[in-house]
């Protein structure tokens, strides 16, 4: 198999993936929609008026009385489609109904009695079918035999006028020839034959099947309505779904964002690891970051990654908590961890270890000196984390962090092989974070990306960032993750689990060395 195709086949797995994701994300839209159309098709088909439709079923025949008495061809046409035509336009015409109008004693018009009332000749005999359909069955069916009876007086009627017409013409003739000469004598024969036709005269049409009242309305059944408020819930759901999906421009799934940003996702943190929890109430929600702790050892093999750099290209997609709880689960490991606060305009970490402080980075920037006298140990029983406020909020966050003090501050906190991690600002938003990406002393970046948050050209934007610095971004942590279970983040137990994540991902136990300090 070629590139190409295989390109083909992959580019078509994952556009059926990606509708997958769709259908799964929007299930509940899709649902109400669908339920919605039913119900209104349901409650259409209730309150719809009931009508119920009786046939009654006439034979009719082209022939005449006189021509029958007279022995001579039929005065059809010869066309039996057009001699049916004719009969229906009679069996449906304002005279048949005016009769019908005054056999069943109603006050109706006659064309309100036409417009509920078909006739149709069946396709291969000399038949015709009269329906009548109304909101009574009862009606109907005296509709439909009085249309019938109506038409066949009809063709009685006129059959009788015809033949009384064929008589007196005779008479006329026979009135003008001598007694006893031959003419005289056979059209006297021509009366007598037309006149014994009159008592039995029938228009040459008879009733064979009677209308009776329908047991059932007719039009759309229930089932078929169910059928159809489905069907049309389902166009109109996906139709809406799938213009949210191109009017959102939020990346809602781990593969995306991976594509997005081109590098390699480290882990998943489930929504449910982020709230109003303290820093040292978050024991039981640390296990993404063991992955990511055991994916920066891996990378360390390459590349030095001891100065790490925690940004995302938005606020409010959970950088800070990362930033916190990676630490926390390095201090863990039991290598001594400094956490720098340098997001100098929005500063969570009093909330996050419950500290008050006035004093920090700013501080030591302002005054110079020896930043190991504010370092804060939020934790009393992990005294190798160590943590470095913002102190007060300077007017000019960017020109601080671009000091060249910065880097001499990172030096000094890095000593004695200790990890620093500098929870930064967002990048998109400020120049701070594009100010410390060109910082010598950051090694290594990680960002983070939060599902159903960041969009697709904030990504860009992002990405566009960290390619015009030198440092190498490490990986992505996707936050806010809901469906756990379908990556394997569903539960999460602060005891080491056996082969929970296989070989490759194996997390080293708490208390012991990192293979970064070996180095």
């Amino acid at each position: 198999m070629s590139a190409a195709d295989r390109l083909g086949r992959a580019g078509e797995g994952d556009g059926f993936a990606n509708t997958l994701n769709v259908l799964r994300r929007r299930w509940l839209i899709i649902l109400g929609i669908v339920i919605a159309c039913l119900l209104v098709s349901v409650v259409r088909h209730e309150r719809a008026p009931k009508s119920y439709a009786a046939t009654a079923s006439v034979a009719f025949k082209s022939a005449t009385l006189p021509d029958a008495a007279l022995q001579v061809s039929s005065t059809g046409s010869g066309e039996p489609v057009r001699d049916a035509a004719t009969e229906v336009l009679i069996g449906h015409s304002s005279e048949v109904a005016e009769g019908v109008r005054k056999q069943l004693n109603v006050t109706t018009s006659p064309g309100k009695l036409l417009e509920e009332v078909s006739v149709e000749a069946a396709p291969n005999a000399d038949v015709l079918h009269f329906t009548a359909t109304s909101g009574d069955p009862q009606f109907s069916a005296r509709l439909a035999n009085a249309f019938a009876a109506q038409y066949i007086a009809f063709k009685t009627a006129a059959q009788v006028a015809s033949v009384e017409e064929a008589v007196g013409r005779l008479q006329r003739q026979i009135s003008g020839l001598p007694a006893g000469s031959a003419a005289r004598v056979s059209l006297e024969q021509s009366q007598q034959r037309l006149t014994g036709l009159l008592a039995v005269a029938g228009g040459g049409a008879n009733t064979i099947s009677r209308a009776t009242p329908p047991s059932s309305p007719t039009g759309t059944k229930l089932s078929t309505s169910v059928i159809i408020g489905i069907l049309i819930g389902l166009a109109v759901a996906f139709s809406v779904v799938f213009l949210l999906e191109s009017l959102d421009r939020r990346v809602k799934t781990i593969e995306e964002f991976e594509r997005e940003y081109r590098m390699p996702v480290l882990t998943a943190v489930p929504q449910a690891s982020f709230g109003p929890i303290r820093a040292d109430q978050r024991d039981s929600l640390l296990e993404p970051y063991r992955i990511v702790r055991s994916a920066l050892d891996f990378a360390a093999v390459a590349r030095p990654v001891d100065t790490l750099l925690v940004t995302s290209a938005v606020s409010g997609e959970g950088k800070t908590t990362v930033a916190v709880d990676l630490a926390h689960v390095e201090a863990l490991a039991d290598r001594r961890v400094v956490l720098i606060e340098m997001d100098l305009r929005r500063p969570t970490f009093a909330q996050h270890f419950g500290f008050s402080a006035r004093e920090g980075l700013t501080t030591a920037l302002a005054r110079g000196g020896s930043v190991s006298d504010m370092l804060l140990q939020p934790l009393p029983t992990l005294p190798n984390l160590l943590v470095l406020p913002a102190g007060r909020l300077p007017p000019n966050p960017s020109e601080m962090l671009g000091a060249p003090a910065i880097a001499e501050i990172v030096a000094e906190l890095a000593r004695e092989d200790s990890m620093v991690i500098i929870d930064a600002p967002p990048l998109n938003p400020v120049a701070d974070a594009h100010v410390l990406l060109s910082n010598p002393a950051v090694q290594a970046v990680i960002m983070v990306a939060r599902i159903d948050k960041t969009t697709r050209e904030e990504i860009r934007r992002a990405s566009a960032t960290l390619t015009r610095h030198t440092v190498d971004p490490v990986g992505l942590i996707v936050t806010g993750l809901r469906n756990g279970g379908r990556y394997g983040y569903e539960a999460y137990d602060p005891q080491p689990q056996h082969d929970a994540y296989g070989e490759l991902l194996s997390r080293p136990t708490e208390g012991t060395h990192s293979p970064r300090q070996a180095r």
